[in-house]
């Protein structure tokens, strides 16, 4: 590939050119890496337990059943904070994948 600017010949990954600065327009994909397992299972067992039930579902992309779970936290002064944990548990005992069906390692 060559430099629209200057017209060096550029590697053909390149994301700019070395010699004038110029944007070729390639952009690497980056690729998203699996979410840990473990990770989640901490957000919704340590958190869940101090009274934030969902946590864990905003970092598996599961953001509507979090928001869910947070609020009625919340919103009922903390009433049925413990069925929304016991909800959370049941949660991190089954599932296995995250919001885009990518396995959790």
């Amino acid at each position: 590939m060559f430099c629209r600017q200057c017209g060096q010949q550029l590697a053909d990954q390149a994301v700019a050119c070395p010699h004038c600065g110029v944007a070729t327009g390639y952009f690497p994909q980056v690729v998203a890496q699996n979410k840990s397992r473990t990770s989640y299972i901490l957000f919704g067992a340590l958190l869940g337990m101090i009274g934030l039930p969902g946590i864990h579902n905003f970092y598996a992309g599961y953001n509507q059943k979090g928001l869910v779970q947070l609020l009625v936290s919340v919103l009922s002064c903390w009433l049925l904070w413990i069925p929304m944990y016991i909800w959370a548990i049941v949660e991190i005992c089954t599932v296995t994948h995250d919001s885009d069906g990518k396995p959790m390692y």
